[in-house]
């Protein structure tokens, strides 16, 4: 079981559906989170122990490398707990499914951002 952050750009449904596999959700939307800046969405995973999953993967692969390279320089005490987005149109089943597949490999995600991207099938690890 994993514990996920949605944010506002995820739909609901996605929520619901991963809630069935077990899995610990919490969506911006349900908690008044929406309309606050990308890096709040990934402090507020991060303090909670939350993977954050989002399609804004422009904004946020800046916020994780801020973060990542405020944590690697002893700046920021904590690791976010991984960020988890995709390329390209998906259905909302199809989204849960790849994120159930994705977490239950056990892959410890702390700090690394991670993009499915359609057209290749895979996921890819975005880092520097």
């Amino acid at each position: 079981m994993a514990r996920f952050y949605l944010d506002e750009d995820i739909p609901p449904e996605v929520s619901e559906i991963l809630a069935h596999y077990n899995h610990d959700v919490v969506h911006a939307m349900a908690t008044g989170n929406q309309s606050i800046p990308d890096p709040v969405h990934l402090l507020i995973a991060a303090r909670a122990g939350r993977i954050l999953v989002t399609f804004n993967r422009r904004d946020f692969r800046q916020a994780h490398q801020f973060w990542t390279a405020l944590h690697s320089w002893g700046n920021l005490d904590q690791p976010h707990t991984g960020i988890l987005t995709s390329m390209g149109q998906i259905s909302n089943n199809e989204w849960a499914d790849l994120l159930h597949a994705f977490v239950s490999q056990g892959r410890n995600l702390n700090n690394q951002m991670w993009e499915w991207r359609r057209q290749q099938q895979r996921w890819f690890r975005f880092g520097w």
